[in-house]
Formats: C-alpha cells, structure tokens, sequence
C-alpha cells in the first residue's frame, strides 16, 4: 500500500471514529477535513421510523444551515432525518424556540427578532435615536446589563442632554420593548436561556426531546453561549461540540475561541480530523506555521493536489528603491495572478481574491463573491433576486436566493405560525416543490438592482411582496410594509452598492472574472487558487510581528485566525500581493519558517529565456 493510500485510510478512520463516538465528545477539525460529510453521515446513521426524540443539527449561519439540509436530502436521500423530531437550524433558533420560548409566560406575545432595528419604536427620544447604535452587554456573574453608546459624540452636538441622560433612556427603551411589549434580540433570547439551562424542569423537557445535540462551528461562539453549553453539559444533556479554534474570526460578534479550548477542556472524550482533503502539502504546511508551538505539525494532504508542489507565489507590485515591478498597483497583480495560475493549468473560474477589507479586494478582472447574508433583510432580498436571474449564477447561490425567498414569503404568509418549514407543509398540504416555484415567481418580479435608491427599490419589492397571494387559506397576512427592513443609513444608497455589484456601463465587453471577497466572508469556501492582498506597510508590519513572536499564534491573536483562513481556503496555489516596500520583510519572514516560495513581477510571456 502506498504512502498516500495508508494517510487517507487514516483520515477515513478518524472520520468513522467521529462518526460513531458518543456524546458527549469534542471534535476538532482541520481545514478541509470533511467535516459537514461527517456529520451528515453521523446523522444518516439514525434509523429511520418513528422516533420520540431526535438529533439537533446546529451551525451559526443559515447558510450551514441550509448546507447541512441539502446533504441530508439530496446525497444521502433521508428527508426524514430534516423533520421532526430532528432539528436542523441556527443556534439562535433553536436556543428561542426549544429553551426559551416554551418557557415564557403567556404575555405579552413574544417574537424573536434580528435586529432592533425592525422594530420601528426602537428609537430613543427626543432625538429620535436608533436603539440598535447603542451596544448592550450582559455580566452573568452580576445579572446586569451595561450599555455604550459608541457614537455619543456624533449625536450629541447641540443637545441640552448629557451621554449619560441618553443611557438610561436606552435601557429603559430597551426594557420596555422587552418585558412590556415582548421583543428579543438575540442577547435577551441568551439571556432567557442561561436563566433556563439552569431550570432541572426545563433540563429535562430538553432532554426528552432531543437525545443528541450537535453545535457546528462551535469556534463563533460567544461567552454566553460558551456558559449556556456549559450549563447543558454539566445538566447531562449530551452535547458533540465541533470546531476549529484556528478559524475563529469573529472576535467582534463577541465570539470566544480561546474561552472554547477552557469549555472543551471539560469534555472527556477528544478527537480530531487531521486529514486535509482540501490542499496541497505545501499550503497545509504554510498554515501550520501559524498555529500554537504544540500544533505546528502541519495537517496531512490526503486530497486530489495532495502532491502538488506548487510554492507560494510572491506578486509584490510598484516599485522600492531601485527595485520595479511590471505590476504598478494591485489590478495588475490581480491581471497577473490569473496569467501564472494558467500555467499550472487554473482558470479564472476557480480563482478567488482576498483581503481583509472589502476595500482592499482587486478590483480588476473581479466580481464579488455571493454576499451570504445572515439576516432576512433588503439587502438579503436584493442579493437573491440578482443572484437568481444571473446566468453565471453558481447552484448553491441559487439554492440559498430561493431560500431568502422562501423566508419572506413564509413570514408574510403564515407569520406566527409554529413549526419548522417542513412542518408547515404537511400542516397546510403544501409541496416543497410548490414553495419554491413560488418563491423562485417572487424573485423574478422583483425589480432590477441597479443605481435605484435602497428605498425605491424597497417600496417596489413591498408592493410586489403584497401582491403573493397565499396557497392556501391562512389565519392573517403579515404585511409587506413591516417586512424588507432597511436602517436609516442605506435609504438613500444605490441599491447595487448595498449587495456590492457595480452594474455594467456603455459598451465594453466584460473580460474573464474572478471570484472575490473579504477574508471573512470567504469563509467556508475554498478555490484552487487564492490571490491574498496585504495592502498597507502598516497591516504588513502588524501581520509580520505576529506570525514571528513566540507568543502569539492562532490560540491568541484574531490578525493571524484570520489570515489562516485565507491561506486555507487554496487548493492547490496561494499567492500574495503586497507594496514592493514590504517585500524584504515578507521574504525574511517565509525564509524563517522555511516556506518555499517564487517571486514574479512580470506576466508569464513577458518571462526572458533562460538558457
């Protein structure tokens, strides 16, 4: 047996154990490790029939949400395994609706909602201030709230009231529209449910109905949620908590990946998916030169380029001293980061551009990538109308447009109603195939996303919104007018900018695109190439200071969590642009950690021969 063959043998066998272990146990998985197969196949496992209770399938966005239903009825064919008892949804939802909601007195009638923002009395006067510019924050060992008002000082010119005086009108908005009229947000829903997880009763009912509870992407966390599965473990709910601390970027949603690592610690039973099916050796190797002291030992490529020996591409552009590149600003690297990934035999279809910023993305010969918004808002909306009449559209962008859809559509037509959307269906007889053709109708009539103003183009979808007639008889439309939000700040944006598509002009024709994106929203996604743009001196220092202190890795420093999952996203080239300033310290950097890389500054045909 070769060498690659007994390495991805040894990965099928840390899958099967992952498949197969008892709750509760903690899996640790690498980039690229198969790790939403895994857990599918650990659902599919379930025998199929009647069953009292059921498996808890939980991620933090609706897109691995989505992701994770797809799979269970298209590759594996077990629709049964995405309806009751299970549940397959966003933490969010399911700590509302099976910790909180059931739980809560009978008044005042309780809704969950994203933002505060779609509350239309979320205003603090007399200034008429959205609540949602003032942050909220909830102190577990105190059982008290604190609130900052990051913009004080932009609302507070001329005002004969202090910051203070603004503060407690906050808070008292805040609990108005909360206990007296029944609104949570997404940090009173936690709140409700960490007084809950504490409950034996509620413990118990929780329990009875669900005999497993899986947590995806366990990393995006927050330390309310890191104390609310602290609670349900120690309670005996059985819990398999999946993550990969190195990806945890979301520090400013409040997400704590180094307060993950103290919870897991707690968890007996540990595994972990060291198998990359992903990337080459090389891009496994240069990952894990980011990673804490006791975890360098790079991941294992076990995929299709698991052999490819393609080095890390260096695209330095303008000039420095007496040094020039042919590439005088980021474009032309972008130009020619498309020209040296055809020599491997790449093409621009699976190309992908990064940065940090959206800002800072090359802008030529890109399109952005699919904006996977997590909130069912205009911009939502906007994005899956001109994703879904889009000819080049991919099928997992049109599958997550009809599923925004779907979501307007449901909540305009049977809002209020419990129930997962499966069981909606039975309830009122409907077809799954009958829902999306109508919301795949919506879309189509939903007007162009070009320069209109967000408000324009909002009232058009209102309207076209009011006009869905329901399938079937409901108990009381909810009205457009109170669907599609939109914040003060992007009334009067150009609907196209809000989405990020910048609309064709005159008679130029469009050339070979490439995908692109900030690092953030890139997530999840992968490309056989990936073009990283390290824009100012500034960010090069800081990134460079990071990766080389002792004392900061992965387990520590957001800067470098992030770039991690940039650098992982590549299958097979990774490449990075930067000012021809900053290229001596890139170099020493990589020559320290013993990174092979080639450096060009000249398209592949501008190349002299070598003899």
């Amino acid at each position: 047996m070769s060498d690659i063959e007994e390495q991805r043998n040894h990965a099928r066998s840390q899958q099967q154990q992952a498949i197969y272990a008892q709750a509760p146990v903690f899996i640790r998985a690498c980039p690229g490790a198969g790790k939403t197969r895994t857990l599918v196949h650990r659902h599919c496992n379930t025998p199929p029939g009647p069953r009292r209770s059921g498996r808890a399938l939980l991620s933090f966005t609706n897109v691995a949400a989505d992701e994770l239903r797809h799979r269970c009825t298209g590759e594996a064919n077990r629709a049964d395994l995405t309806a009751y008892p299970h549940y397959i949804g966003t933490f969010d939802s399911f700590l509302w609706r099976y910790l909180v909601r059931p739980h809560l007195p009978a008044t005042p009638v309780w809704q969950h909602i994203l933002s505060w923002d779609h509350i239309p009395s979320a205003r603090v006067r007399p200034r008429d201030i959205p609540l949602s510019s003032f942050e909220f924050s909830y102190d577990p060992t105190t059982s008290q709230t604190s609130v900052q008002w990051p913009k004080a000082a932009t609302y507070l010119q001329n005002s004969t009231l202090t910051e203070s005086d603004y503060l407690a009108r906050a808070k008292a908005t805040r609990e108005r529209l909360w206990q007296g009229n029944g609104y949570m947000t997404g940090l009173e829903v936690r709140i409700a449910a960490l007084e809950h997880a504490s409950d034996p009763s509620c413990i118990e009912l929780l329990k009875h109905r669900f005999f497993e509870i899986v947590v995806d992407e366990a990393q995006d966390c927050s330390a309310l949620d890191l104390l609310i599965l602290t609670r349900l473990h120690q309670a005996g709910v059985p819990l398999v908590i999946v993550a990969d601390t190195d990806q945890g970027i979301y520090e400013w949603n409040d997400a704590r990946p180094e307060e993950l690592h103290t919870f897991t610690q707690h968890i007996p039973d540990q595994l972990e998916l060291t198998g990359n099916w992903r990337s080459s050796a090389a891009i496994c190797r240069l990952a894990a030169t980011l990673r804490p002291p006791d975890r360098t030992t790079p991941d294992v490529a076990v995929g299709e380029y698991h052999d490819d020996s393609i080095p890390l591409l260096l695209l330095p552009y303008g000039r420095h001293r007496k040094e020039i590149s042919h590439f005088t600003d980021v474009s032309g690297a972008g130009e020619a980061f498309t020209a040296w990934a055809a020599t491997w035999s790449i093409g621009v279809d699976n190309c992908l551009a990064l940065a940090y910023m959206n800002s800072a993305v090359p802008k030529a010969r890109t399109q952005p990538l699919p904006d996977y918004t997590k909130e069912p808002n205009t911009t939502a909306l906007a994005w899956a109308a001109t994703v879904f009449t889009a000819a080049d559209a991919s099928t997992s962008a049109r599958t997550h447009a009809l599923s925004i859809a779907t979501t307007f559509l449901r909540e305009h037509w049977y809002s209020g109603e419990p129930g997962t959307l499966n069981e909606l269906l039975t309830q009122h007889n409907l077809t799954a195939a009958l829902f999306r053709r109508r919301a795949a109708s919506f879309l189509a009539a939903l007007p162009p996303t070009d320069h209109t103003p967000a408000r324009d183009w909002r009232k058009a979808a209102r309207k076209i919104l009011q006009s869905q007639a329901a399938p079937t008889s409901t108990h009381g439309q909810l009205p457009a007018a109170s669907l599609i939000p939109l914040s003060t700040s992007e009334l009067d944006e150009p609907i196209s900018r809000l989405i990020g598509v910048i609309p064709h002009q005159g008679n130029v024709p469009l050339g070979p695109t490439i995908r692109s994106s900030s690092i953030h929203r890139a997530k999840g996604s992968q490309a056989q190439a990936v073009l990283v743009h390290l824009p100012k001196a500034q960010d090069i220092n800081e990134l460079v200071t990071a990766w080389t202190a002792s004392d900061t890795s992965t387990a520590t420093s957001e800067l470098l969590r992030t770039y991690y999952v940039a650098f992982t996203r590549a299958q097979r080239l990774l490449s990075l642009t930067y000012p021809y300033s900053k290229h001596a310290d890139i170099t020493r950097l990589l020559q320290s950690n013993r990174i092979e890389y080639q450096m060009e500054t000249t398209l592949p045909q501008d190349r002299p021969f070598l003899f």
